[in-house]
């Protein structure tokens, strides 16, 4: 999300129809002005248009965001971060 001089980003990774959501970054001086929670919004709203399922690895969305949109549960599939070296469940 282009903030002037700064972006706000998500960072995810993507393994056929499941995106493992890891990381959601504001920078401060916009920090607590919900715009983590619009550019959150977009990306579920964007994995539910796709038919894929989410894998919350952050703790922030993975707790505060879920549980203010707990609409998006639906398509939040259990598991552990996709660049893991474990096998995928």
């Amino acid at each position: 999300m282009d903030l002037g001089s700064y972006h706000a980003v998500l960072l995810y990774a993507r393994h056929e129809k499941i995106l493992d959501f890891y990381h959601v970054y504001v920078p401060d001086p916009f920090r607590n002005q919900g715009i983590a929670g619009k550019l959150l919004i977009h990306a579920f709203e964007y994995a539910k248009t796709e038919g894929s399922q989410v894998v919350p690895s952050c703790p922030f969305i993975a707790g505060d965001f879920l549980k203010r949109f707990p609409q998006y549960q639906e398509i939040v599939r259990p598991g552990k971060f996709l660049f893991s070296h474990e096998k995928r469940s």
